[in-house]
């Protein structure tokens, strides 16, 4: 029953037994008087009695030091153990302290070694989802569809202009310079995929596609400043491109298919953008 109200805490978004002990703990540190000390005694106990050796995280002592504390003076620890005296207590008192020092060291050097890292929560993750029909005109009002392969927003790579990032890869990767052109000159995205995966490809395409498709992001939102603010707008959210038009190398399809590079580009050509204006503003 105990691990049963545990886990209706836990889901609850409040402490479970082991976390209110954990707290009793804080406050016998912060005042280790003999009230305190009953507290924590009675958040042990609330434990359930399975789950008490786990409750300090240590591998070698287990839950031995919150026995000891618990045990009144002259009293056998744990029934049959060593009797509990003051210098006990007050060694399971340092036991503590120690702990909290090594945490505080451990957060120190974390602080440190992760010194580039943002202060505070992030944004959270975005999920950019293919439509079921292309955008053939820019909406009105633009929104995260902006982000897709398949949004229509013409720009220039290489001499080239090209209707949409797909466009632009699958011509790219076609091997003969006739099949390129007919893919960049295709009507719809549809027509513009189909045929870039019926053509030959350039030898060892899959080595450098990721590469291409960095420099056509790089293309399309910096030639269209408007598409570059929504980009922008995402802070420094995750961005996991989802469609099943797309191979599971640009696709997020979950932790075992799908490797998600196009969010993970489209987060890098965000940093390029706001590298380059902070660079600017700093003169």
């Amino acid at each position: 029953m105990g691990e049963v109200q545990d886990e209706i805490e836990s889901l609850s978004g409040r402490p479970t037994s082991s976390g209110r002990c954990l707290e009793a703990i804080r406050r016998y540190l912060e005042e280790p008087t003999e009230e305190h000390r009953q507290d924590v005694r009675a958040a042990y106990l609330a434990i359930p009695a399975h789950r008490r050796v786990y409750v300090l995280g240590d591998m070698d002592l287990q839950d031995i030091p919150l026995r000891k504390l618990i045990t009144d003076h002259g009293e056998p620890v744990g029934g049959d153990g060593p009797i509990a005296t003051a210098e006990m207590h007050r060694e399971v008192l340092e036991y503590f302290r120690a702990g909290d020092r090594g945490v505080e060291r451990s957060r120190e050097l974390h602080r440190l070694l992760y010194a580039d890292d943002p202060q505070g929560a992030g944004v959270p993750a975005i999920t950019s989802n293919e439509r079921v029909t292309p955008l053939n005109e820019p909406p009105e009002r633009l929104d995260l569809s902006v982000l897709r392969n398949e949004f229509p927003a013409p720009f220039m790579y290489r001499g080239q202009r090209y209707p949409t990032v797909l466009h632009g890869y699958w011509a790219l990767a076609a091997a003969d310079r006739s099949d390129h052109d007919h893919i960049r000159d295709a009507v719809t995205v549809r027509e513009a995929h189909e045929a870039g995966g019926c053509v030959p490809l350039r030898p060892q395409w899959s080595l450098v596609r990721t590469a291409v498709m960095a420099a056509l992001l790089r293309a399309k939102f910096t030639q269209h400043l408007e598409l570059a603010e929504v980009l922008l707008s995402t802070g420094d959210a995750r961005v996991s491109y989802t469609g099943i038009s797309e191979s599971p190398h640009w696709t997020d399809r979950g932790p075992r298919e799908g490797r998600n590079w196009m969010g993970r580009l489209l987060e890098l050509t965000r940093a390029e953008l706001l590298a380059e204006r902070v660079v600017n503003e700093a003169g």
